[in-house]
């Protein structure tokens, strides 16, 4: 009875062992990615282009959005994502011109370093980061867009109204 019981947790044992080297060979095995299908990047305004050209630090950043179309491996995605997070705590850190300085880019930003977090996070978990990688990409283009909404000049009402 004793040798049954010492032989079944044996088994149990070396069964699950080898599930974990399978998934693990399956994954490593998936390391090409073609991400060159993402939707394009908003573009920006004039006035909002030349309003970022002088702000350092999202001008890094949106210099180094384009690079998620040319990933080809989970370890580039991986270190892509790093860098774009740190080039976003940058922006934080650095503050934001007196034009952008609204709680609706600062949400956008925010919203963008969620997504970007989720993507790393789906990274280290070996999941498939696409789905979040376009959620990135998405909240990317409302943060470009709001920028290009703060540079529109307002309507004045009172223009319209007859004397």
């Amino acid at each position: 009875m004793k040798k049954t019981v010492i032989f079944l947790a044996l088994m149990g044992l070396f069964s699950c062992g080898e599930k974990q080297v399978d998934k693990q060979e399956e994954m490593g095995t998936n390391l090409s990615l073609d991400y060159s299908d993402l939707p394009e990047f908003s573009p920006l305004s004039v006035t909002s282009d030349s309003i970022v050209n002088e702000w350092p630090s999202f001008d890094a950043l949106d210099q180094r959005m384009g690079a998620l179309k040319s990933v080809i491996s989970l370890p580039d995605l991986k270190m892509l994502v790093a860098e774009l997070i740190e080039k976003e705590g940058a922006i934080l850190k650095d503050g934001y011109p007196e034009d952008f300085n609204t709680p609706e880019v600062k949400s956008r930003q925010r919203l963008l370093r969620t997504y970007l977090l989720k993507t790393q996070a789906l990274i280290n978990q070996s999941q498939d980061p696409k789905a979040a990688t376009l959620e990135t990409i998405a909240a990317y283009n409302a943060l470009k867009e709001q920028l290009n909404r703060h540079t529109v000049a307002p309507v004045n009402l009172n223009d319209f109204k007859d004397e």
